[in-house]
């Protein structure tokens, strides 16, 4: 180890400044003096406090006193070195202790004998010479340490030939740190061919002695670990792999951040009807920091988007008892709920856009946006993800596992056999039963638990008006009212609430009213009622058409119209062509290629909300055929052909009012 005391000239680093210290004062502070003269003065127990917290670094190149008597511990000690060193070294300290309190001096007739002695005492057959002596002598007592008898010569070797280190150093920073990844052995080989290359172009006695493939192992394996992952692999690759772990994100309660991700799931779900696989849906999860308990979940096949984590968030505000009405074998409680103060989440484009921007600053949610391709940011819920993946996805008929590897030779397709609803019953009960209930390993207590200690604590908030989370979910914009109503991608919305604002208004004020339209259904919009202040709910005029359909369905069915009919669109055209691209649904469902597959769950608008709500999808909905009416079977009754008719006579006035004339 090596010492140091406060003695005048120590010198301590401070990131690009150097401080020496100059003098002790009368009241025994010290003052210390940089390049530029700046004089500074600390008491020892401040300096002391400094140097612990490595704010300053001792020089060590200024430690030459033998007389140092403060000891402090620095980075390595004997015990770092290999058994046979750390034998070496206390051979020699023998030696030096031996001779303790004797003068250091070079002279051979002084330091024989004592040698002699020495050695027959401890049994060496290989006494060191005077001048040996005399270096471990001296280097000992300039610090007093173990460490400092550590012979060098590990650390030296077969002298380098400098041409051809220079051919190997060109090889390996050419071939060898790149993204393609070469072996060493192509290393070695491309080593030799420039070694063979270059003595063709010398004369024989200049030829370079080509490294053995040994020495391009033992250097590549010497180099630094974080450098060649970072030329192989790539800076982020190698950021991720070598991130070190200082701390992590302090909260002091629940609600207080809420981090929110997504990821595939894996598993292979598959379609009610058919039974044929559809694919692998994307799982939204809301997890609070604070307890790890989570909040809301939300799975559907889309890709993920703003609006798939308004989704997520509005199941993680809102109370859960209607969600696990839908499963009566669940006996726990899920009591996680309430609008939190700071959702962390990816830092995607769709995610900055005006709409959810909105929405969070309406609730009072602040938005921190994770830095791309760091996940540590959000680390609570990247660990539940695994956790989830290996408790229940990974056991699950039909999983695909984490890759390739693992998953082995697997039939996913074959034995896959959970379908939404049934997923959506196992996610649930789950993380009710299983997660919420189960020892974290770092809370020391259940997340349900933690819960339950912070949440008196705590002021747990709702919405007043739960229905205002289905207005804030949507996309704003903003529509020319007439006496028709607001028209919103070719679909015409009004009712008599609507009509009393035109009618307010006046035909001539053409005013714009701010309305939100949703993308999973287009048969209503909730219009803004300027008298009251309230949204109100305008439904579609062509209910037949928008009941039960998406925006992304009707925008297919839009498109298909232009192109068949051009740009006069009407209702019958429409209706047409949703028949059209319902029969196209249907069929890419039943194709034989999962992504077609996939794609028409996607369409059909297959998620959890529907689930949840335990209504069909929209798609269904639309094509479900009406029930048939079961007619009452009548009475047979007779013919009546064989019955005696009755006889008639005209009156008198009837056949004058008909301008018949008398017989008579």
């Amino acid at each position: 180890m090596i010492r140091f005391t406060f003695r005048k000239g120590l010198r301590f680093n401070e990131r690009q400044r150097t401080w020496t210290l100059i003098r002790r004062l009368a009241n025994q502070k010290l003052q210390l003096e940089d390049e530029a003269g700046e004089i500074v003065t600390y008491t020892e127990p401040e300096l002391l406090s400094r140097w612990l917290k490595r704010e300053l670094v001792i020089d060590e190149s200024c430690l030459s006193d033998p007389d140092s008597v403060f000891r402090i511990a620095t980075p390595r000690d004997l015990a770092t070195y290999p058994e046979s060193i750390r034998t070496e070294s206390l051979r020699r300290l023998k030696y030096v202790v031996a001779l303790d309190g004797c003068p250091v001096t070079s002279v051979r007739q002084r330091l024989q004998p004592q040698i002699n002695k020495i050695a027959a005492m401890i049994g060496d057959p290989k006494p060191p010479s005077p001048m040996t002596l005399y270096r471990w002598l001296k280097s000992y007592r300039t610090s007093p340490s173990g460490a400092q008898l550590v012979s060098m010569r590990h650390r030296s070797g077969r002298p380098k030939s400098n041409a051809a280190d220079d051919l190997l150093e060109e090889s390996i920073s050419t071939l060898y740190l790149n993204q393609q990844q070469h072996s060493v052995s192509d290393v070695y080989n491309d080593v030799r061919s420039r070694v063979e290359k270059a003595n063709k172009a010398s004369d024989r006695s200049s030829h370079i002695r080509c490294p053995s493939r040994a020495t391009v192992y033992r250097r590549l394996e010497g180099l630094e670990k974080e450098i060649v992952d970072r030329a192989r692999l790539g800076k982020n690759a190698a950021e991720r792999k070598y991130r070190p772990v200082l701390g992590t994100v302090k909260v002091g309660k629940i609600l207080e951040r809420i981090e929110v991700d997504h990821t595939p799931l894996d598993l292979l779900i598959i379609d009610e009807e058919t039974n044929l696989p559809l694919g692998r849906p994307w799982l939204t999860v809301a997890i609070d920091k604070y307890s790890r308990a989570i909040l809301g979940f939300y799975v559907a096949f889309h890709e993920p988007s703003s609006f798939t984590i308004l989704q997520c968030i509005k199941r993680a505000i809102l109370p859960k008892d209607g969600w696990l009405s839908n499963y009566p074998d669940i006996q726990a409680k899920w009591p996680c709920h309430g609008i939190p103060e700071l959702i962390a989440t990816d830092n995607g484009m769709d995610l900055h856009s005006a709409a959810f921007s909105d929405i969070c600053f309406e609730l009072g949610i602040q938005l921190l946006f994770c830095p791309a391709k760091k996940p540590e940011y959000k680390g609570s819920v990247e660990r539940f993800f695994r956790t989830i993946s290996e408790g229940l996805i990974h056991r699950l008929p039909g999983t695909v596992f984490s890759n390739v590897k693992q998953r082995g030779d697997y039939p996913s397709e074959e034995l896959a056999a959970i379908d939404l609803k049934t997923l959506m019953h196992l996610l649930t009960k789950w993380v009710v039963e299983i997660y919420h209930c189960s020892k974290h390993r770092k809370l020391g207590m259940t997340p349900l638990d933690k819960w339950y200690e912070s949440a008196p604590d705590c002021c747990i908030e709702l919405p007043a008006y739960p229905e205002q989370l289905d207005v804030l979910v949507g996309i704003p914009t903003e529509r020319t009212l007439f006496r028709y109503g607001l028209e919103v991608d070719n679909l015409m919305y009004n009712s008599e609430e609507l009509q009393t604002i035109f009618l307010r208004l006046g035909s001539d004020a053409r005013s714009k009213i701010k309305l939100k339209y949703y993308e999973d259904d287009v048969s209503y919009i909730h219009a803004f009622h300027p008298p009251t202040e309230t949204y109100i709910r305008v439904p579609a005029v062509d209910w037949d058409y928008a009941q039960g359909l998406n925006r992304h369905v009707h925008t297919l069915i839009q498109a298909a119209v232009r192109e068949q009919h051009g740009s006069r669109v009407n209702i019958s055209r429409l209706l047409e062509v949703k028949d059209e691209i319902q029969k196209t649904v249907s069929d890419a469902i039943k194709n034989k290629k999962m992504r077609e597959r996939k794609r028409g769950a996607t369409l059909k608008k297959r998620d959890s909300e529907a689930v949840i709500k335990e209504a069909q999808s929209p798609i269904e909905q639309a094509r479900t055929k009406p029930k048939s009416v079961k007619l009452k079977q009548t009475l047979q009754l007779d013919s009546g052909l064989d019955d005696d008719l009755p006889s008639f006579k005209v009156s008198t006035r009837s056949a004058r009012s008909l301008g018949v004339k008398d017989a008579q």
